[in-house]
């Protein structure tokens, strides 16, 4: 039999390390797909449950199929167009398209958080407020008002009272 020694703290030092964050949202990930499977099968049964399991992976790959053809037809488009110089791509289709992508993957994937998840993003109204906040979020305005903004607070006629001659406290 054949053994290779190796002195070199190659092999004793693992191929990677994940982040403590990483670990931390994968734990409350599993979590909540556990919490999740349990009352479904509380409510439907065991059996119940792997045939919705089934069920909502088959839906995902029939929502991936539809966004694929969808997306081919669009590059179609795209190609004869192109001799005119028009797109048809904007950045609002990109994003819409890939989180309902990602919608359907989730529908894919085993699990009902993942599965709630993912009908939330198939729901049209829920991918453009999720558009909106990525586009805020990659501006850096998340959770701040912009100059432009004017910030309106709503007062009962008791709750206020005029002063004249005071003007704006600096």
């Amino acid at each position: 039999m054949l053994r290779v020694r190796s002195n070199s703290n190659l092999m004793q030092q693992p191929l990677f390390r994940l982040p403590a964050l990483v670990v931390l949202y994968l734990s409350f990930w599993l979590g909540a797909e556990l919490v999740a499977f349990a009352f479904v099968v509380h409510l439907v049964g065991f059996i119940g449950a792997i045939a919705l399991c089934i069920a909502t992976s088959l839906a995902g790959f029939a929502t991936l199929r539809r966004i694929g053809l969808s997306a081919a037809g669009r590059l179609r488009q795209m190609m004869a167009l192109g001799s005119q110089g028009k797109s048809i791509f904007s950045k609002e289709t990109l994003i819409d398209g890939t989180l309902s992508s990602l919608g359907a993957f989730l529908l894919i994937l085993p699990g009902f958080a993942s599965d709630l998840v993912g009908l939330a993003l198939a729901a049209p109204s829920f991918r453009l407020w999720a558009a909106s906040r990525l586009k805020a979020r990659a501006k850096g305005e998340l959770g701040r008002h912009s100059r432009d903004e004017h910030l309106l607070i709503e007062l009962a006629p008791r709750e206020w009272s005029r002063h004249e001659g005071s003007g704006p406290a600096a």
